[in-house]
């Protein structure tokens, strides 16, 4: 039997378990701590560090060390280590590749095969990337859990017997996460998840430096935006003061040699108390609020309906999060579960109930949802013009998976023989809001009449987020499939083959000096994005729109779309009741008015909204 570990690949700490007996159980690191600190450095002597000793030179070496690496996944983004270029998934791969080393120093056997934890709210690419980098440390991964459901898995072990709603309230290092689940003879029921990927202990981390920062200022009249060291040692003092002040009142930060003035040193020391933490992070912590409403809705259910509150990542042990929910519940959430052991020990469980090391006739069954809705491209008709660029839902959000879905469309246009498929995921009714996730053309459409020709799409989404499309033209029953594991930032398999031989060799010959640097690797550019309709009508191809939402310009000029829009609301505005002309002008007038101020985001907002309410008043 191969032997399958389950690890929690956190943005401050990581941690691996593995099923002892029917246990499961943290497996301590070559120091014997049961956390490993997310951290990976590059000594001057090229040798790379994974953990507790590349933690230790982040003051000292902030630009030859990574932390937080976990936010950038599913990104483009690359990371250097003094002239050393890395992409997030290899920095990933290296913290992965110590826990799997740590684990098997301890169980004495090769390690073959991990369960990774991910944040629920996690997308597709950063999903991908999170798999990528369990490849390129040397795991097999056919498993991605979603960490509330993991540390559910952790409290559901001893409760099996229970039938209640339970609340999973994870806040971590970078992310936050709830889901809400129904447990009853031993299944557990994931109802809804929702979360903030930008979201954990490093934000409020920021808001305590930031405070330092303007005291220092104020007191020396010199700012240490720029000094990388400087930054390094006053975000090592915040976590630190934010830790205990979890479990003291006040502490005190002192910081001697911060700077020079005149080749005097400057230094500071000041009080923090608990009160002026939670009135710097307050806004923060509430707003993990929204979320849990929209679980708490998903599910149809109400605070008052959840019989227990358990307590996820570090971050949830800081005493204002605690009376919030306390405050919302009207109960006390859960100590009982460690908050930083509780996600690694559920994917122990995973990988115990995979393996077989589990035994299963215990009656433990769990079921997930798809965080985000799944949907196409399509080109909407709202009676008074054909609008391109609108979403089209397949999968909803919170659905339970494994699922598969699919929903019939036409072609749009007289003699239409290709049809482009663009697919995202997102929960607005603009494509350009949503994220793209990959693109394929449907050629051999018999030409006809527009709408004559139908096509369904089929989407199926498993147990690991992994999103397989197939379409088929139902007169020729012609069919094209895409599998939606390859994101724009994913390497190639060239790109990870060559990764891999990297960080071996790199991992293997630490105490070279002369290892070359390397550019950063290139990343494949996104799929030209084609289209579909809605029912009743599937759209010709049309240019690739940006992941991320186009707003209008700073120069003032609205986009050709906007005017369009602009002025197919106020030709509707003619035709409806006053009250909905009404609703119509102002939201006109405010476009134009966030336009011309240069305002992108709220122009971006006003245009979504106007497009619901023309849409609504059909």
């Amino acid at each position: 039997m191969s032997t399958i570990v389950g690890i929690d690949l956190g943005t401050t700490n990581s941690l691996v378990a593995y099923i002892r007996g029917d246990r499961p159980e943290i497996i301590p690191n070559e120091q014997g701590r049961r956390v490993t600190p997310s951290v990976v450095g590059l000594d001057k002597r090229g040798r790379l560090h994974v953990g507790e000793t590349a933690k230790n030179q982040l003051v000292a070496m902030p630009d030859r060390t990574v932390a937080a690496v976990k936010r950038l996944m599913g990104t483009s983004q690359t990371v250097r280590l003094g002239e050393r270029t890395y992409t997030p998934q290899e920095i990933s791969a290296l913290i992965l590749k110590k826990l799997k080393e740590d684990a098997e120093r301890h169980l004495g056997r090769i390690v073959h095969e991990a369960v990774i934890t991910v944040p629920a709210y996690f997308t597709d690419a950063q999903r991908q990337a999170t798999k990528d980098a369990g490849e390129l440390a040397g795991f097999k991964v056919e498993r991605i859990l979603n960490e509330p459901t993991a540390a559910a898995l952790a409290y559901g072990l001893d409760n099996l017997d229970k039938e209640q709603y339970v609340l999973v309230y994870d806040l971590g290092g970078g992310t936050f996460d709830v889901s809400v689940l129904e447990m009853f003879e031993g299944v557990l029921d994931v109802k809804a998840s929702a979360g903030n990927n930008r979201l954990g202990g490093e934000d409020f981390d920021r808001r305590i430096v930031e405070h330092l920062m303007r005291l220092f200022e104020r007191e020396h009249g010199i700012s240490l935006a720029g000094d990388l060291k400087a930054m390094a040692r006053l975000k090592a003092a915040a976590e630190q003061a934010k830790c205990e002040l979890s479990s003291v009142d006040s502490t005190t930060i002192l910081l001697p040699f911060l700077a020079f003035s005149g080749g005097t040193p400057l230094g500071m020391e000041t009080e923090l108390s608990r009160e002026q933490l939670e009135l710097l992070i307050e806004d923060l912590v509430r707003s993990t609020l929204e979320p849990i409403d929209i679980a708490l809705r998903d599910a149809r259910l109400t605070p008052a309906q959840i019989h227990e509150v358990i307590l996820v990542g570090g971050s949830s042990r800081i005493p204002l999060v605690q009376r919030m929910l306390a405050e919302k519940f009207g109960k006390e959430p859960r100590r009982d579960v460690n908050p930083d052991e509780a996600i690694a020990l559920g994917a122990a469980i995973q990988a115990g109930l995979k393996s077989g090391s589990l035994d299963i006739s215990r009656g433990i069954m769990i079921t997930d949802v798809c965080p985000f809705t799944l949907g196409v491209e399509v080109v909407g008709n709202t009676g008074f013009q054909k609008m391109s660029g609108m979403f089209s839902p397949i999968i909803p959000r919170n659905s339970t998976i494994p699922i598969s879905r699919t929903e019939i469309y036409s072609t749009t246009t007289d003699g239409q023989q290709v049809v482009d498929i663009k697919v995202y995921q997102g929960e607005s009714r603009l494509v350009k809001n949503n994220v793209f996730l990959g693109a394929y053309s449907v050629h051999g459409v018999p030409p006809g009449p527009a709408g004559a020709e139908k096509i369904s799409i089929t989407f199926t989404y498993d147990i690991n987020g992994i999103l397989n499309v197939k379409t088929r033209i139902l007169s020729t029953n012609k069919e094209e499939t895409l599998r939606i594991e390859r994101s724009s930032q994913r390497l190639t398999d060239e790109e990870r083959q060559q990764a891999r031989l990297r960080l071996q060799a790199e991992w293997g010959a630490g105490a070279q000096d002369d290892l070359q640097s390397r550019p950063a690797e290139s990343v494949p550019g996104a799929l030209p994005a084609p289209a579909v309709a809605d029912p009743p009508t599937a759209a010709p191809s049309a240019p690739v729109p940006p992941a991320s939402p186009v707003q209008p310009s700073p120069a003032a000029k609205p986009s050709a779309s906007v005017k369009a829009l602009v002025a197919a609301a106020e030709k509707k505005a003619r035709e409806v009741d006053p009250q909905s002309r009404a609703r119509i002008e102002q939201l006109v007038r405010e476009i134009k008015q966030a336009v011309a101020l240069g305002e992108r985001t709220e122009a971006a907002r006003l245009e979504e909204a106007l497009t619901n309410l023309l849409f609504e008043l059909e």
